[in-house]
C-alpha cells in the first residue's frame, strides 16, 4: 500500500485550500463585477463577499485589472456556442439547434457576458478585445458548420457564413437587455431566451437565402478543405 509523509499530505491540503480560495475569489468578483461593474466594486467588497481577507486576493491577484483579465480570459470557451451534434441534413434543423445551444450558452454564462459587453463599452481595453475575439469564434465555428448546405444546394454560394452573422447578431440583441440592465432590472434568462428563439423561429425564412446549385459557381473545390475540417465540429 503507498504510503504518503505527513509533510507531503500537508503540502496537497495546502495546495488544494490555494486552488478553493482562488475560485471564491474568482466566483466573487464575477458576482460583484455583473452588479456593479468593474469600476465600483473594491478589493475590498471582494473580499467580504468571498468571506476572506484583502491579503488572501492579493495573494494570489497582483491588482483588480489582473483579477479581470483572469475572468475574461478564462471563465468562457468559444466552442461552449456551437451545438455539437451532427448536423442535421435539413438547414432549417440544424439552425434552431444552433440557435437553442447559443441561447443556453448566454444563459449560462450571463455574468460573465454582462461584464465582458458592460466593461467593453465603458472603454476596457482588454474586454472589447475579449469580446470581439467570442464574436470571430463564433462566427467561424457556425458558419463552418453551415458550410455544407452550400453543397447541397439549401445555401447560396458563398452565403454561410453571411447567415452565421446574422442569426449571432439576431441572437445578441434579443438578450441585450439582459446584459446590459442590472440583473434586477432586466427579464429573467429563461424568459429573454423564449422571446428570442420565438423570434428566430419566426423569421428563419427570411434569413435563409434561395437555394442555388453551387457547382455554377468557380472555386467551390477549393472550399473542400475547410468544409472536411468543419465536418468534426
Amino acid at each position: 500500500m503507498l504510503t504518503v509523509s505527513p509533510a507531503r499530505a500537508t503540502t496537497v491540503r495546502r495546495r488544494r485550500g490555494s486552488s478553493l480560495t482562488r475560485q471564491h475569489i474568482l466566483t466573487a468578483a464575477i458576482h460583484l463585477f455583473s452588479r456593479r461593474g468593474f469600476s465600483c466594486t473594491t478589493v475590498r467588497d471582494i473580499a467580504r463577499q468571498a468571506g476572506i481577507t484583502d491579503a488572501a486576493i492579493y495573494y494570489h491577484f497582483a491588482t483588480k485589472e489582473e483579477l479581470l483579465r483572469e475572468i475574461l480570459y478564462t471563465r468562457l470557451r468559444s466552442d461552449d456556442w456551437t451545438a455539437q451534434r451532427p448536423l442535421s441534413a435539413d438547414i432549417r434543423e440544424s439552425v434552431d439547434e444552433s440557435v437553442h445551444k447559443a441561447a443556453q450558452a448566454i444563459e449560462e454564462n450571463q455574468e460573465v457576458l454582462r461584464i465582458i459587453v458592460r466593461e467593453g463599452l465603458a472603454g476596457n481595453p482588454d474586454a472589447a478585445c475579449r469580446y470581439g475575439q467570442l464574436l470571430n469564434d463564433w462566427e467561424s465555428r457556425m458558419g463552418g458548420r453551415l458550410l455544407r448546405f452550400e453543397s447541397t444546394g439549401s445555401l447560396a454560394y458563398g452565403e454561410a457564413d453571411s447567415l452565421a452573422r446574422q442569426i449571432i447578431y439576431t441572437i445578441i440583441m434579443a438578450f441585450e437587455d439582459m446584459l446590459l440592465l442590472r440583473p434586477d432590472a432586466s427579464a429573467s434568462p429563461a424568459k429573454r431566451r423564449r422571446q428570442a428563439l420565438v423570434f428566430l423561429s419566426r423569421h428563419i425564412d427570411s434569413l435563409i437565402p434561395n437555394s442555388c446549385d453551387i457547382l455554377a459557381h468557380p472555386g467551390t473545390a477549393g472550399r473542400s478543405d475547410r468544409l472536411a475540417q468543419e465536418s468534426s465540429l
